[in-house]
This record gives C-alpha cells, sequence and structure tokens, in this order.
C-alpha cells in the first residue's frame, strides 16, 4: 500500500531532504540556524511545513548577484586594441627572457672556469 501523503501535511526533515535533493544534515542545519521553520511534534520529532520547506528552498537556490556575473561585451575595436598591448607584452617578456638566458650561460662558463682552476692555498710560497 503506498504511503501517499495528503497536501500540506508536516514532513520529516529525511522527507523533506529528500524531496529537495539535499542531505538530512542540510535540512537539519537550516532548522538549527532558523533558516528553516520547523516544529516538534508530541514525539520529539521535527516536522517541516511543505510551504516553508519550498521558500527556504527557493531562497537558497534563488539567483543573486554574486552567482555568476555577465560578463560586459566589448566592441572589436577595443578587443584589437587590447590584443595589440598583449601582444606587445609577449614580445618583450619573449626579449628579456632571452637577455636573462644569455646572462645566465655567461654565469655558468665563468662557475665553471672557476671550478676547474686547481685553488692555491697561501702555503705554497
Amino acid at each position: 500500500m503506498p504511503s501517499e501523503r495528503p497536501v500540506g501535511t508536516p514532513i520529516s526533515p529525511a522527507h523533506a531532504a529528500q524531496s529537495k535533493n539535499v542531505s538530512r544534515r542540510t535540512i537539519m542545519r537550516a532548522i538549527e540556524t532558523l533558516e528553516l521553520k520547523a516544529v516538534r511534534d508530541n514525539r520529539n520529532r521535527w516536522k517541516i511545513d511543505p510551504k516553508d520547506l519550498d521558500r527556504w528552498a527557493n531562497a537558497q537556490w534563488a539567483p543573486s548577484e554574486h552567482a555568476h556575473p555577465i560578463l560586459p561585451t566589448l566592441p572589436a575595436s577595443n578587443l584589437e586594441a587590447k590584443l595589440a598591448v598583449a601582444e606587445a607584452q609577449r614580445n618583450a617578456a619573449r626579449e628579456q627572457l632571452a637577455g636573462v638566458q644569455e646572462d645566465r650561460d655567461r654565469w655558468r662558463e665563468m662557475a665553471e672556469k672557476l671550478a676547474d682552476k686547481p685553488r692555491r692555498s697561501w702555503w705554497w710560497r
């Protein structure tokens, strides 16, 4: 025999979680923080009005301005200008990298030459 509930009858946190596809802990946390209205019955069990559950769920998943802001579209001429600036910066960075690599190679050669030389002590005199 199916356990159909009449519309509007209070439901348990487990049923509420199942109907809204969240965990029971999420429902209990909402009850504890008073975001979701619930009452205890004579057996000391939580009961939630489906209307309150729907209000809570709609408030939880309502779109906000922080969720995914819509990026402004720029005109093509502005994009081309930004692209030109980015390419110039990339070219400057490549030139700087080439200079740094040359310096590194020069210092490496000097270090190898110094490592190959025998060290003289001051006792040799």
